[in-house]
Formats: structure tokens, sequence, C-alpha cells
């Protein structure tokens, strides 16, 4: 019998299209014979198709993997890349979120000095990299087991007047997308977020413009301006 945590593993993987081949026909055979299992799938399709709404795949540079590369050739201790398997140049925005996190993973991003808000635990449990349109980096977000995230921006983001930036999870496909907090402008902060389910590899994390004091909601009403999956950090 499959563990009810490996099954959330593979409708997350399913949904995100990182299942392939038998593995992800099995996956669908078990869908099809599965009324609760095929109720969970589509509940987590529907929130991130509410997330993904304002976001569209998009082509990267032709010399992307080429840069790659040069990076992880002048990373100290960097393994040399074997992998002779390219992607394509039409890479969807999960995707390339995924490959972010774990390409500036690799180089050992995940614990930055600086000024925040509020004491940050030493470690935290999950590291989300988040992109724009553009396929840029334009955050990392650390996310800790007290609930807090910490924002460290790599792209310069204000919110215009009348309108705020606000902070979204993804913890499962029953609780839909929750807050984290909002702030006006990017700099290196510390929010402290809701009481959650500690934070979970390929967690999806965001940031939206909403107006000013937060989302009238309670959900994304704004464009996403950012956004990624999360990893667990290399330590």
């Amino acid at each position: 019998m499959t563990a009810p945590s490996d099954t959330n593993d593979m409708i997350a993987e399913y949904v995100l299209g990182q299942l392939e081949g038998e593995q992800r026909a099995r996956f669908e055979s078990r869908i099809a014979s599965e009324p609760e299992l095929a109720r969970k799938v589509a509940a987590l399709q529907q929130n991130f198709d509410a997330l993904d709404a304002t976001a569209a795949p998009e082509s990267v540079p032709a010399d992307l993997w080429s840069r790659i590369e040069s990076s992880l050739a002048t990373a100290p201790e960097a393994p040399p890349a074997a992998n002779t398997n390219r992607p394509s140049t039409a890479v969807d925005l999960p995707r390339w979120a995924g490959m972010a996190a774990a390409i500036l993973l690799s180089l050992g991003v995940g614990f930055f000095g600086g000024q925040s808000l509020g004491p940050v635990p030493q470690a935290p449990l999950v590291v989300a990299v988040l992109v724009g349109d553009d396929m840029e980096p334009g955050a990392i977000i650390e996310a800790f087991a007290d609930d807090s995230i910490r924002i460290m921006p790599l792209e310069a983001l204000v919110a215009p007047d009348g309108s705020t930036l606000e902070v979204w999870t993804l913890p499962d496909p029953e609780t839909g997308p929750v807050s984290l907090g909002t702030f006006r402008e990017a700099r290196d902060l510390v929010l402290g977020g809701p009481n959650l389910p500690a934070p979970q590899p390929d967690q999806l994390y965001e940031i939206t413009l909403e107006p000013a004091g937060g989302s009238p909601t309670g959900r994304p009403t704004g464009p996403i301006l950012l956004k990624g999956f999360a990893r667990a950090p290399v330590i």
C-alpha cells in the first residue's frame, strides 16, 4: 500500500508534469480507479490554475544552458556537468523555477547575511528561488519551522502608491493559497506567517501585487510578479 505522504508527493509531481513514462501511466490508472485520488488531483490542479492565471509559458534565452554550465564551472567545488540532455528553448515556468532553485542551491545560495526585521533561525527547512515572466530570478525565500519566511530580493521591486506586495504559499490542495504577509518594497526582511504545516520541497511560493492592505478576498487577486517552487537546501 502506498503511504499517504508518498501519494501526496506523487499528486504534486503529476500536476507539475514531473511524472513521466510508466510511472505516469500507472498513476493515471490509479486516478481512473480511485475517486478520492482523482478529487485531490483536481483540487490541486484548480489551485495551481488560479495561481497561474497570469503566467504563460515563456521562452528562455538560447544561451541558457551555456550560461548554466559557465556558472557551474566557476563555482567553488562544483562538480562538472555530466548531463548531455539539454533542455529545449521553450520551458514552462514551474519547471524553470525548479531549475533555478536547483542551480542556485548547488552554488551555495540559501544562507545570506544582512539586516532583517527579526531573528532568523540558522537553517531554513526549504528555499525557493522566485522568477518573473522574463525567467530571471527576482527573489529568494527561505522558510523556517516557526512559520516565518525570509525574503532576499535579487532585483528592485517596489509597490506603486495604493498597492502592496503580498507573499503567498500553497501548503496543500485542501488549504489553497495562504498569505504569508505584505510589504511595500523588496528588501532583506522577515515576515511571520500564519500557523501552517512545516514547509515541504516543491511547495509553491509567489509574490503578487495587491491593493493597499493586501488582497480583499484572502486569495491572490493581482498579477503574479514572481513565483517558484521550494527545494531543500544543500547543507
